[in-house]
């Protein structure tokens, strides 16, 4: 296998040309950029990516923040920021943070001494985060701040179109879950709903959960903890893992969806193709979040100021056979 003295010697230029012209990293005259193409095509060499990362002062790594990778949405997210990551040369170093005294401060502490090259982050800044500071830093559905860009759902669109189709179903009273903690991004959702709901002369109940409710257990838990608040609704909007868990329940106890209970998932992970009658939900389109936060970060790895500070992605309805 050829390297990049061989392509050097083959095009009549020194090893820094080469690795400039490859790198895109600093004037190659056109003329000597074709010889070294030429020689590349012809010795058929390709460049040690992590050579190539160390001649641009990287490593090659973006560390990816999530609050609990057992969870089927930040799973998916996990997946499609690897995917995107790999087109582009870079691999991923992920961690959850729920329950894992200091993990978020590690990560940070790695970007400051160059272990990771960026972060993408999925979870709530640190408390006494200062800001940016020209670090390659993305936030994914959470505000870090005025000068950290944030992609995130439309999720004043999502509770749009929960709402609608509640009322397209002659919903009166809507039960609704809500995470614990205040969130100006994903609590916008519900805020919606409620507001749609309530203009039309339909009661909501917004029920608070912990901040950090992600797994299954809990979210069940939850719903036997308030079924009794369910049982008197004909509606019902939660994350995915809520909504299986309450159709679950309501199956048990003899509450017939979508009858008597229109229940509506928000996230549209997988699983929900898993339940019968499968939920209808709100998708959030983890692959346009991926490659958004991934380009994003990148290009501050570049040294580019952020395009945009705020990057919104469309969901979409999808009909299953709860509502």
């Amino acid at each position: 296998m050829a390297n990049i003295r061989e392509v050097a010697k083959r095009a009549g230029v020194g090893v820094g040309t080469v690795s400039r012209a490859l790198n895109n990293t600093g004037y190659v005259a056109e003329e000597t950029r074709q010889k070294i193409i030429d020689a590349v095509n012809e010795l058929e060499y390709t460049p040690n990516e992590l050579a190539k990362q160390l001649f641009r002062n990287r490593n090659g790594i973006v560390g990816v923040m999530v609050p609990n990778l057992e969870h089927p949405f930040f799973a998916k997210m996990m997946r499609h920021i690897e995917m995107e990551l790999s087109k582009h040369g870079y691999k991923c170093l992920a961690c959850n943070t729920i329950g894992i005294v200091n993990r978020q401060q590690s990560f940070m502490d790695m970007l400051d001494r160059n272990m990771v090259d960026g972060i993408i982050a999925c979870v709530d800044s640190l408390a006494d985060f200062e800001g940016r500071k020209g670090r390659a830093i993305v936030s994914m559905d959470r505000n870090w701040g005025p000068d950290v860009p944030i992609v995130l759902s439309d999720h004043g669109q999502g509770g749009r179109l929960a709402a609608e189709a509640f009322l397209r179903d002659g919903c009166r009273k809507v039960v609704q879950f809500t995470a614990g903690r205040k969130s100006e991004t994903t609590n916008l959702r519900h805020e919606v709903l409620a507001q749609i709901l309530q203009e039309n002369q339909c009661e909501v109940i917004t029920i608070g959960t912990k901040w950090d409710a992600l797994s299954y257990a809990y979210n069940k838990s939850i719903v036997l903890q308030y079924m009794d608040v369910i049982q008197e609704a004909d509606g019902l909007m939660t994350n995915d893992i809520g909504a299986m868990s309450c159709l679950v329940v309501a199956q048990k106890m003899g509450i017939k969806v979508p009858d008597q209970l229109k229940i509506i998932g928000y996230d549209g992970t997988e699983i929900t193709n898993l339940t019968y009658p499968e939920l209808s939900v709100v998708v959030q389109d983890c692959g346009e979040l991926a490659r958004n936060c991934v380009d994003m970060v990148l290009d501050m790895i570049d040294g580019n100021e952020p395009q945009t500070m705020r990057k919104i992605v469309p969901v979409t309805w999808k009909q299953g056979g709860t509502t």
